[in-house]
């Protein structure tokens, strides 16, 4: 197996946080400024890292830097103890103890590192990922490549040798625009988002046999 790391995406992948952070970022808003976020362009911006995400907000609603800061803290101060009680996605912990008995695992993530550990600590993961890629390390979130240039780079590997998994549009234009193979799930999207582009498709991680996809891939 030619295969030398495992990249794996957090949000929707491992763990189905939407509605979390659905329901901590529509409290922030209206403790805020009083007021309440489309349901269609949060979904429409899931996938992006957290800055990207306040970005777009900011520019849609005409906030000010300050609002954006107040929104933003008073989500941190809210959501990290939240993902205390996190619950992994089918086969997720599973897929993972697997794929870090065989190669190299890393963490790519739009979350900040804070969120991230929060999760990886709630599913007893945290000491098998040797890094975490989180928005607080690069400076353009997915779909751009950097994030998982990034990851390739920390682990020493080269980018056609490594395996993203991922659930969303922008990771997957992301993990493929680094020169990635890249594996979609289709459970922590519920089926509402295209994962048409990635090189494998799969139900719930449940199905996840990493020598059966390297070999389809050719890794």
């Amino acid at each position: 197996m030619g295969l030398e790391a495992i990249l794996w995406d957090m949000d929707g992948t491992l763990v189905d946080t939407e509605r979390v952070v659905w329901d901590v970022m529509q409290s922030a808003f209206d403790e805020v400024l009083g007021m309440r976020m489309d349901e269609a362009l949060f979904e429409n911006l899931l996938g992006q890292s957290e800055r990207d995400f306040f970005k777009t907000v900011g520019k849609k609603f005409k906030l000010t830097d300050t609002q954006i800061e107040q929104v933003r803290e008073l989500f941190h101060s809210d959501y990290v103890p939240a993902l205390a009680d996190v619950t992994p996605l089918p086969g997720a912990v599973e897929a993972v103890r697997a794929c870090h008995a065989q190669t190299k695992i890393a963490l790519v993530t739009g979350s900040t590192t804070r969120q991230a550990l929060a999760v990886l600590d709630a599913l007893g993961l945290k000491p098998l990922f040797q890094h975490i890629i989180s928005c607080d390390v690069y400076d353009k979130g997915k779909p751009h490549p950097e994030p998982y240039r990034k990851a390739a780079k920390k682990l020493n590997v080269k980018a056609e040798k490594c395996l993203a998994i991922e659930d969303s549009p922008a990771g997957i234009a992301s993990a493929r625009a680094a020169g990635m193979k890249v594996v979609a799930i289709r459970e922590g999207n519920k089926g509402k988002a295209d994962i048409s582009d990635a090189h494998l498709e799969l139900p719930t991680l449940r199905e996840f046999d990493l020598k059966q996809i390297a070999k389809a891939l050719g890794l």
